[in-house]
This record gives C-alpha cells, structure tokens and sequence, in this order.
C-alpha cells in the first residue's frame, strides 16, 4: 500500500473501531512480531498535560548526549509522521509503508485499533533501527494503554487534572489511580503531581511495588525574552527553554529530575551541558507557539480545563512584552469534552478575553459552534460570534483586529484539530 492509502487505512481504524482500552492484543501482536520493545531502553510517560513536553525535552537532551533516541508520541499536530522520530528526525513515508506492509497481517490478524497498530508500528521501527532508548508517551490515562506493556528503566507522571472522564473517571483520584497502571515493580517514579491525596496514593502503590518515588515540589518562576525564550534557575545551575508559560518550567524541572535519576543510577551517561543544551534547543509546536508578533498570533493545543488556565495565565503575564489590551479567542473543542469545565475558565479570565469566536475544526466529533455557544452566559461574554470553519474564524478575528489597530492578540486553540488547521492555513 502507498503511504495515502496507509493514512486512510488508519484514520479509518480510528473511527470504525475507536478506543478500547485492553492490553490483549498489542500484547498478541507485539508477541507475533518478536516483541521488539524488549530490544531497548524506554522511560514512560503519563499525566493529563505536559506529558507531551517532557518527552520531547527528555529525548533532546538524550540526543544531546551522543545516544540513538526513539520518540513517540500522540496526537500528531499536522504530519502523522510527527508520532514516530528518531533523534529529532521524523520517520520517512517510505518507511511507513514499509512496516506498515510487513506487519499489515498481524494488524488485521489481531484486530488492532487505531493507537494499538501506530504503537506496534513505532516499535518495530525503533528495533530496526536498533535504537538505544526509546521515550514512551502514554496515548490515554496508563493502565491499560497499549504503551504499557513495555518495561521502562524509569515512569514519569507530570501532573493529574481531570480529562477523558469517560474512560478514566469523573475525578481525580479515579484518574491517578489509571495513571498509576504505568508504576512498575523496582522502576523509580518521578512526578510533579501537587495534590496531596494523589501523592500520598503514588507513595503507597510505591512502597507496594518497592519502587523509589521522587515527587518534585519546587519550581522556580522564569524570566522571559522576547517572547523567544524563559530562563530560569534550579539548584544553582542556569537554563534555558525556547517555550513559554510556567507549566512548561515546571515540565522542564521534572526532566531534569528525571536525568538526575538516569544518572544516579548510572543508566546512562548525561553531562551538565548536554541538560542544558539539550532544553535549550528543544522543539514543540502548538505549545504558547508564536506564530506571528504584529499582530500577535498564538496557538496553543488547549484543551481542557487544566490547560485553558495555563493558557490564559501565560497570557495576562507576556501582555506588556506582547504589547496587547486583550485577546481575541478562536476556540474550536470536541464533543467529549466537558465543556462546563473550559468555559468556567474563559469566564475566570473573561476581563482579558475582548470576543471569542467558536469554530468547528474539520474533524468528526468537533462540536457545533452554535452547541458551544449555549453554555456561554451571554451576560458576561457581551461579544461570542459563531464561525463555520477555522478559516473563518481566523479572517473574521484579524478583520476585527485591525479595527482596533491590531490591539489585541489573536489565540487559536481548543484542540489539536483547532491548532493544526491554525497552523496550516496561516502557513
């Protein structure tokens, strides 16, 4: 098959067969292929936000270290390819279709969902392409995501908020426990979660598993530049991170607690400066990304309660650097999200939001903007307008910027979905 149709053949997997959280098959699967995971080191990585962050910061710096690094992640913002690198560099067409068609038999022989096949595809990519060590996000909650049955040299859980209550709970407790299922027996675990509750909960599963839990409490604030970069100061050494927001000071602590271990344990060989280094040339798209600064344009991957707070915080703290009055918000969001939730949060921040502008990225289960627009009070959101598509959406909100002299920042976010399609048609 050509790599098109491999794309169709997936994306078709997604919605025909959608999320069905079990470990039999991608075991089966992963057991006919010759379980290439066991061929390499992994670090797994959970939590509701910024789980994405560490692991691409951790595999910079891991590169930065002269080591042959695997990445994978999920979703994708606008290539497929995105989920799959190696060493910063995104797997080839080519070599989707070749994996893809050695391995289509046991895809279909199995009955493998959409996340189990990309999964089974990435392992058996970092194997052939004998990888040293691989970074593992987890795709949904922990327990029983198809990323979990690998045996990591360390687990990292960033942080717990509620997300994805169909399928891991309706609070944050039922949710950590699902993120725990990533805890092994004998493996350390880092996190940065906050909640007492949560931590005392790490620290008996831990105890059980004697596992070694460094929970990481202190984070400094960052000085930012230029809307280009944060540095900031922890344990008496200087960093630097081409990303904005606190959320992403404390993501890059977390890693550099996270090598601290890799080190102490002598698992691999880290130096000072390769830390450094290694976060100071890190890439994340859709996260605080400025995309253009007159006027100012953001996307951000946004998507939930936790992540629309740090969105906005960010925002009301770069306003004197961004030289904006407000934000004009375009907000397309998925059906599954609650969205009592995020518009609890646009109401929090609504003194610094001038007009949001609800959308529908094209995506099968984007809500409706007029649906979206019903749990907005209209007493205290004075300016809501409801847009068919994100192009629309983005022309409506520079044509009514540049009434105000370009006065406002314009963010884009919601989803995944949102920020791609930002992305691709500012581009």
């Amino acid at each position: 098959m050509k790599f098109s149709n491999i794309i169709l053949y997936l994306y078709n997997l997604r919605s025909s067969k959608g999320i069905d959280l079990t470990l039999e098959r991608i075991k089966d699967a992963l057991s006919a292929a010759g379980n290439p995971h066991e061929k390499f080191k992994s670090i797994h990585i959970a939590g509701t936000k910024g789980k994405g962050s560490i692991s691409t910061m951790l595999a910079s710096i891991l590169k930065e270290s002269g080591y042959n690094v695997g990445l994978y992640t999920s979703p994708h913002l606008t290539d497929f390819r995105e989920r799959i690198q190696i060493n910063g560099r995104k797997i080839l067409k080519k070599e989707v279709c070749e994996i893809f068609n050695e391995n289509k038999e046991i895809i279909e022989k199995f009955n493998l969902t959409f996340f189990e096949t990309v999964t089974l595809m990435a392992f058996l990519y970092f194997e052939k392409k004998k990888i040293e060590i691989a970074i593992i996000e987890v795709g949904m909650g922990g327990r029983y995501d198809a990323t979990n049955i690998i045996n990591p040299v360390i687990s990292v859980i960033s942080n717990i908020s509620i997300d994805h209550q169909e399928f891991l709970g309706n609070d944050e407790i039922s949710i950590a426990k699902e993120k725990a299922g990533i805890i092994k027996n004998n493996i350390p675990l880092i996190t940065c979660v906050s909640q007492d509750k949560i931590l005392n909960l790490y620290a008996a599963i831990c105890k059980q598993k004697n596992s070694e839990l460094i929970s990481v409490k202190f984070f400094p604030k960052g000085m930012s530049k230029d809307l280009k970069f944060q540095k900031f100061f922890y344990k008496n050494k200087t960093y630097i991170i081409p990303l904005l927001g606190g959320h992403q000071i404390k993501n890059a602590v977390c890693v550099i607690e996270a090598i601290s271990m890799l080190r102490s344990e002598r698992i691999m060989e880290i130096s000072d400066n390769a830390i450094k280094n290694g976060l100071k040339k890190v890439k994340i798209e859709g996260r605080l990304e400025v995309f253009n600064k007159h006027p100012l344009i953001i996307i951000d991957v946004a998507h939930n309660r936790a992540s629309f707070e740090a969105l906005f915080n960010t925002m009301l703290k770069i306003k004197n650097t961004g030289n904006f009055e407000h934000i004009i918000l375009i907000a397309g969001i998925l059906k599954y999200k609650n969205m009592w939730e995020i518009f609890n949060v646009f109401l929090k921040f609504s003194d610094l939001i001038s007009t949001i502008i609800l959308t529908k990225p094209d995506y099968e289960l984007a809500t409706e903007p007029e649906d979206m627009k019903k749990f907005l009070d209209a007493d205290k959101f004075k300016n809501v307008l409801c847009t068919g598509n994100v192009k629309e959406a983005i022309d409506l909100a520079m044509n009514l910027n540049k009434k105000t002299n370009n006065a406002n920042a314009i963010v884009i976010a919601g989803s995944f979905f949102t920020a791609a399609e930002g992305k691709k048609i500012l581009d």
